[in-house]
């Protein structure tokens, strides 16, 4: 068998490029004596074929969870490396608790290696499932023995595989190699009408399924599939929904070089849509929002008091938490109101002078009358006068 750097066996329809090695899997939700599995997404970013690290630690991953009686496998995945998936599917069916996979949108290719060795297989009524030979990806240059020991392999792998798709199903292997063989896309109906599922459900969230530029995207997943080979019924699916356009800044493969803008069309109608699609966006923008809104409430409640005439301090208070206004509608408040009290004022002046007034006694006192003018003695001065 060839070096493994020179080659990978894939069951997904992408040979992919080489990648740090990562978790893929995540345990999580472990209470008392159960869990889940998350695969959402590649399953090994490089071939488990000779490594032995990776499955070592997904098995000690797995016993470190303790006694397990039940086990939930939730996979939106479009596949990956066949030998994970047959070294995880296996570590499942060999563990002592119940195992239930739970289709949550896509499970294509490698991943349904996995579900095949649960115990259970649920899905969405509306989820997708696809079944398509293995197939290799080559580096380099070979000759022919090597290839034929390629051929090999693969020939050894679709017996495994077929094998395993004709007990899940209880059909022939000749009936679900020729599925397997002819690539058959099914929604989840029509993959429990042939066997992979056992079960049908009302899925909380209904499948989302994109189309980005050209590439279909389940549940933000990257299925690995280009739209053109979609079947008719994923099609129809993306059709019926309104497409949204937009521009992303994509990352210059090499250092030094410009980026450049990318075409994505994504079918978004709500905000959870948006929230899968990008999260990191829309989490930097809801964490922008509320330091905006703290912000804009620090200076709201700064101009209050700095608007707040002595004597007032009971509305500005008011104003600021038990019925909270803006500082524009406090101006306007505090205006009418400083208007109102003015008003008040004065007229409580006008009633003190007039209480001061019937309280003096002046009250029905006449005046004398002015003597009328005596003309003589005015003419008398006017002639003294006038003396030269």
């Amino acid at each position: 068998m060839p070096e493994k750097k020179h080659w990978k066996i894939r069951n997904a329809g992408q040979a992919g490029v080489a990648q740090p090695r990562k978790k893929f899997w995540q345990f999580r939700n472990a209470t008392g004596e159960s869990a889940e599995l998350l695969l959402y997404g590649d399953i090994s970013n490089e071939t488990w074929w000779g490594d032995e690290a990776t499955p070592r630690q997904f098995s000690e991953d797995l016993n470190k969870l303790g006694v397990l009686t039940a086990i939930t496998v939730r996979i939106n995945s479009g596949g990956g490396d066949v030998f994970a998936a047959s070294a995880i599917g296996n570590l499942l069916e060999q563990h002592p608790a119940e195992v239930t996979a739970k289709i949550d949108g896509l499970c294509a290719s490698a991943a349904t290696i996995v579900a095949c060795h649960c115990n259970k297989v649920v899905a969405a009524k509306d989820s997708i499932y696809m079944i398509h030979p293995a197939k290799i990806g080559m580096c380099g240059y070979v000759d022919a023995e090597t290839m034929q020991q390629y051929l090999d392999a693969l020939t050894a792998i679709r017996e495994n595989i077929v094998t395993l798709y004709a007990r899940k199903t209880g059909r022939d292997k000749e009936e679900v190699g020729r599925q397997m063989d002819e690539t058959s896309w099914w929604t989840g109906e029509e993959a429990k009408d042939n066997g992979f599922v056992d079960e049908l459900i009302e899925d909380e969230e209904q499948t989302v399924v994109e189309n980005r530029n050209g590439i279909i995207f389940v549940n933000s997943v990257d299925s690995g599939f280009s739209l053109e080979k979609a079947p008719k019924f994923v099609q129809d699916t993306l059709a019926a929904a309104p497409a949204v356009k937009c521009f992303v800044n994509k990352p210059a493969s090499t250092p030094g070089t410009p980026s450049h803008k990318e075409e994505k069309t994504m079918d978004i109608k709500t905000v959870d849509d948006l929230r899968r699609a990008f999260p990191d966006l829309v989490n930097e923008i809801e964490t922008a929002a509320a330091e905006q809104a703290a912000t804009a409430e620090r200076q709201r409640i700064r101009d209050i008091e700095e608007m707040c005439l002595t004597g007032s301090e009971d509305f500005a208070n008011e104003a600021k938490f038990e019925k909270p206004i803006s500082a524009s509608e406090y101006a306007v408040q505090a205006v009418k109101n400083a208007k109102q009290a003015e008003g008040k004022k004065g007229q409580e002046h006008l009633n003190s002078m007039r209480n001061d007034y019937e309280g003096s006694g002046m009250k029905g006192v006449k005046s004398e009358a002015i003597p009328p003018k005596n003309d003589e003695f005015m003419d008398a001065i006017k002639s003294v006068g006038s003396r030269k």
